[in-house]
This record gives C-alpha cells, sequence and structure tokens, in this order.
C-alpha cells in the first residue's frame, strides 16, 4: 500500500507541477523539460538517501516517518509556490533556467522523499537475500502501478474537478494520513498520536488561514486541464487571461470600442475577400473577433474552434459571445476540425495561442496545407502572430511566414500600430494574410479598403490606418527553418534562442 500510493501520488504530483509553473514561465517545453529532469535527480537522490537510511534504521517507524516528511513537504506547495514563482520571475533567470529553478526548489525535495519509499520498502520487506529480487521487483512494480494511477486520477480527473492548490494539499494530506495509519497498525499509539494532531494541523492550516480574500475586480478564476482562466475587471475594461498572459478585453461601457488594437487588423482578410460568406476562426478567447464579425458582417455564417470548453463558457457568460445560427463554436482542437471538416470556407482566421506562443501543429507547412485546402477558390487564412520584424525576437515570425510563403504564393504582413513602434526589433502583433491571388500593389489594396467598408461592411473607426501599415519592407529568412510536423522548434524560435 504504501510504495503504491507513494508512487500515484509522486506522477500525480509532476503532472499538477506543470499547473503550478505555467502561470509564470508557461506551458513551454523547458518547463516540462526542467520539471522532468527535477523528478528524476530527485528521485536518483532519493533511491540512495532511502537505501542507506533502511540500512542504518531498519524500523517500520522510520519508513512511517519518511512518508509523513514527504507529505509534510507537499502540503504547503500551494501556500509558498506564489511569492517563490514572483520573486524568480523578477530575477529574470532566462526561459530555461527560471523553470528549472522553480522546479528543483518547490518539487525536488517532496519528490525526493517519495524515492525513499521503495528502496526503504524493500529492506523492510525482505527478510533473506535469496528473496530479495523478487521482492524488489515486486514492489518497484507496485510503485509503478501507482504512478500510472497517479498520472491518469490527474490527468483525466482531478484537474477537471478541483482548483490546484486543493490537489496539492489532498495529495499531501493522502501521505499524512498514510503515515499515522503505518504507525497505528504497528501499535505506537504515542507517537501515532502525534502525528495525526500533526497532521490535522497541517490539513487544517489552509482552513484557518485567513484569507487573502478575492483581488479586487476578480470576476472569474478556474483552473481547466490546459491553463488557468482569470477574468478581471480594470478600469472599466474587462480582461481574459490565460494562465499569466492577456487574451482578450472588453469595454464593459463600450462593448464595440476596440481594447487590443489587433483586433481591429484581424478584419483584414475582408479586404482581400469582401465578398466572404464563410469564416473560420480558431481559437476564441472573449470572443471579440467573432462577436465583431457577427454584428458587422451579417451575411457571414462563422464556425469557431476553441479547444477548452472552460473558455467557451466564460466567453458566453461574461464577455456575451453571439448565441446565433450564424455563430457556431465547437470545442475541438483547431486543426483536427479543419481535417475533419467537409466544408470550404473563404476567410480562415488563426488566433490561438498557448501561453505565449503559437501550439507548434499550428505553424507548420503540414497546417497551412491543409488550411488552404480548406479555402474556397479565391480564399485568405490570416493569422496573429507575437513577434518582431527583425532581431533577436523576430525568430517566430520569420519562420511562420517563411512557411506560410512556402504554401500560398502571396503573404501580406501587418504589424499592428507599426508607425507608433521603435522599429522593426520592437515585440508586437504581427498580422499575416495569405492569398493564393498575385499580390496586389499598395495602391490597389488601400483602394479595396474603401470598397471593403461598404454596407454591409468594415465598420472598425481605425481599420484604413491598419491596412496602411502594411509592411513592404525585406524579410530575412535565410537562418530560420520552414516550419514542419518534424521540425517545428517554436519555443526557442520565440525566445530568440
Amino acid at each position: 500500500m504504501a510504495v503504491f500510493v507513494s508512487g500515484a501520488v509522486l506522477l500525480a504530483m509532476e503532472i499538477i507541477a506543470s499547473r503550478i509553473i505555467a502561470p509564470v514561465f508557461g506551458n513551454s517545453i523547458y518547463v516540462w523539460g526542467s520539471l522532468i529532469g527535477a523528478f528524476l535527480g530527485a528521485l536518483a537522490v532519493g533511491y540512495v538517501a532511502g537505501g542507506r537510511a533502511a540500512d542504518r534504521w531498519p524500523a517500520p517507524a522510520v519508513f512511517a516517518g519518511v512518508i509523513f516528511l514527504a507529505g509534510a513537504l507537499v502540503f504547503p506547495i500551494p501556500v509558498v509556490a506564489p511569492s517563490l514563482l514572483s520573486s524568480l520571475s523578477a530575477a529574470e533567470l532566462g526561459p530555461r533556467a527560471g523553470p528549472f529553478a522553480a522546479s528543483v526548489v518547490l518539487f525536488f525535495l517532496p519528490a525526493a522523499a517519495m524515492g525513499m519509499v521503495s528502496p526503504f520498502a524493500v529492506r523492510l520487506r525482505a527478510h533473506t537475500v535469496a528473496t530479495i529480487g523478487n521482492v524488489a521487483g515486486a514492489l518497484y512494480a507496485l510503485s509503478t502501478l501507482g504512478s500510472i494511477a497517479g498520472t491518469l486520477l490527474a490527468s483525466f480527473i482531478l484537474l477537471a474537478v478541483w482548483p490546484v492548490r486543493t490537489i496539492v494539499h489532498l495529495l499531501g494530506a493522502t501521505l499524512l494520513v498514510l503515515a499515522v495509519l503505518l504507525w497505528f497498525t504497528r501499535r505506537r499509539s504515542v507517537v501515532a498520536g502525534l502525528a495525526a494532531a500533526l497532521a490535522s494541523l497541517l490539513i487544517g492550516l489552509p482552513v484557518f488561514r485567513v484569507p487573502a480574500g478575492a483581488r479586487e475586480g476578480l470576476q472569474y478564476e478556474r483552473d481547466t486541464v490546459y491553463h488557468r482562466i482569470t477574468i478581471n475587471d480594470e478600469g472599466g475594461v474587462r480582461f481574459l487571461k490565460l494562465d499569466n498572459y492577456w487574451q482578450s478585453a472588453q469595454d464593459l461601457g463600450d462593448p464595440r470600442r476596440t481594447v487590443f488594437a489587433y483586433t481591429d487588423y484581424m478584419h483584414l482578410p475582408v479586404v482581400l475577400r469582401p465578398n466572404a460568406r464563410r469564416v473560420l476562426m480558431i481559437g476564441l478567447g472573449g470572443a471579440t473577433v467573432p462577436a465583431r464579425y457577427y454584428d458587422d458582417y451579417p451575411q457571414m455564417r462563422i464556425d469557431v474552434a476553441e479547444l477548452d470548453p472552460d473558455v467557451v463558457d466564460a466567453a458566453r457568460r461574461y464577455f456575451h459571445a453571439p448565441a446565433g445560427s450564424r455563430l457556431r463554436v465547437a470545442t475541438e482542437d483547431g486543426r483536427l476540425f479543419v481535417t475533419r471538416s467537409p466544408d470550404r470556407y473563404d476567410i480562415i482566421l488563426l488566433d490561438a495561442y498557448l501561453i505565449d506562443t503559437i501550439p507548434f501543429h499550428l505553424a507548420t507547412r503540414e497546417f497551412f496545407v491543409a488550411a488552404r485546402a480548406h479555402l474556397a477558390p479565391g480564399g485568405v487564412l490570416g493569422s496573429n502572430v507575437i513577434g518582431a520584424l527583425a532581431g533577436s525576437r523576430s525568430g517566430l515570425f520569420r519562420a511562420i511566414y517563411k512557411t506560410m510563403a512556402s504554401v500560398f504564393p502571396t503573404v501580406y504582413v501587418f504589424p499592428v500600430d507599426w508607425g507608433r513602434f521603435d522599429g522593426p526589433a520592437a515585440l508586437r502583433n504581427i498580422i499575416l494574410v495569405a492569398a493564393d491571388q498575385p499580390r496586389s500593389p499598395r495602391d490597389a489594396l488601400l483602394a479595396a479598403v474603401s470598397r471593403a467598408r461598404t454596407v454591409p461592411g468594415v465598420t472598425l473607426p481605425r481599420f484604413d490606418e491598419a491596412a496602411r501599415d502594411l509592411y513592404d519592407g525585406p524579410i530575412e529568412t535565410r537562418d530560420v527553418p520552414v516550419l514542419t510536423d518534424d521540425f517545428a522548434p517554436v519555443d526557442m524560435l520565440i525566445q530568440g534562442r
């Protein structure tokens, strides 16, 4: 029981750990690499320490103490994590060192304590050298089965029903209770009683702790299987955050007013396809772009593919996403939706972000080939990319531009607020518009803007200004790859590595 439960808690903790670190450091390959490395390193240390402790103190009470220690180290993680992660983020250690330091500081000691359990159990269970192999094999098999159970339990059930803080407290409490039960079974009533009292105190601390109180303006907060959703009202504006990154904003007094400028630029595909009837949007967020399309273009039918059903629910409840026969929302991965859809679209818009970068499978040549196959003749694709036109932080934009240009004969580049930023190296939203038609000269494109304003047409006040931000300068692509399903290092490109 002890090795099974500790194995389950260990792997459940590793899964949950990503949700603790992601709001600050993202959900990149660096985060997962840091977590896996920290947990494996801790297990190596725990195996050695557990073996030595078992040889020196081969007593069931010490074994229970190890489990109790592990629970005591796990339980307070949600309490100390916010301030610790904030400090590490402020230290600006970088995209690799930051999450690795957080992983080690938060999880190394509890994981090492759990690593001590299996070798200690082998020492207590094996009575002769002749049977030690069989005992070790059976106990490590039980630990692995527990790990499988913990992984599936955390991934499929716990994250869907409880907040991360509650889950971590539950995992710590499980180990504490297990240790107390082991002591009771050995009739060490005094020790067990003290342990039970201490366990009760630790478990009760979050209940009796003075609540921090809801942050001013907080309307909604929920951990989902993909990220943490936060909706906050500040200065008359409602903001949607996924983990630690802003996604959407809506003026509560004037819902049609543009808050994030890039959303205006997402209407630029209408210039190239003014008679569009079918539109697909990948990524919903707070539904600010779909809502404006829905209001401005009554002739359009809009499909939206949004991965997270909780984001859909939040958009409807807090951002009043349109509900009507002209707008259909599918809770499905955007690429999967595209490949399965029997429809062809006049416009496909891509605004799907996972933390601070585009999910790699929505940025590859294979995806753009599939998207083009689902465009009607003369259809266009628009994509929101956060990056720079040049410099150390331009790698992701330039790679996506190169990849789109390998599929579409024409790709227009619209840096958001081009005239207001300090040159091409500044980080900004960049809207790419890809078409299978020949490139239009700047004057012809700007002339098409006025035609796009005809009724029913674009009503955005700054739309003409957005179109004038068309970038005609050179874009260097020789040092970046065409992104493919086989090679798409988007995490490294966004960090300029």
